[in-house]
């Protein structure tokens, strides 16, 4: 997995030079969202994914993020909860 660890780019996440070993495990153990545009033309990006990555991590790290709505009825409801009388004991 450490193949291309040495090679570098320029991250516009962090706006500095980078190796891509922290590009593979941005997210801990998972790859960092922006890896394909980083790295295409300069490494076999999509092959190393899928042979280091399950499928359902790729779609967990690929997924779109959530639209602006959905991030504020998220917040909504995270409120309530933590706001929500608390039943006598």
């Amino acid at each position: 997995m450490n193949r291309y660890d040495h090679y570098q780019t320029y991250c516009r996440s962090l706006g500095d030079c980078i190796h891509f070993s922290y590009c593979r495990a941005a997210g801990g153990q998972e790859p960092c969202a922006r890896i394909v545009d980083c790295w295409i033309g300069r490494l076999p990006i999509v092959e190393f994914l899928k042979t280091h990555y399950t499928p359902e991590v790729l779609e967990r790290v690929f997924a779109p993020p959530p639209g602006r709505l959905q991030r504020i009825m998220s917040i909504a409801e995270r409120v309530a909860q933590n706001t929500a009388p608390h039943s006598a004991r």
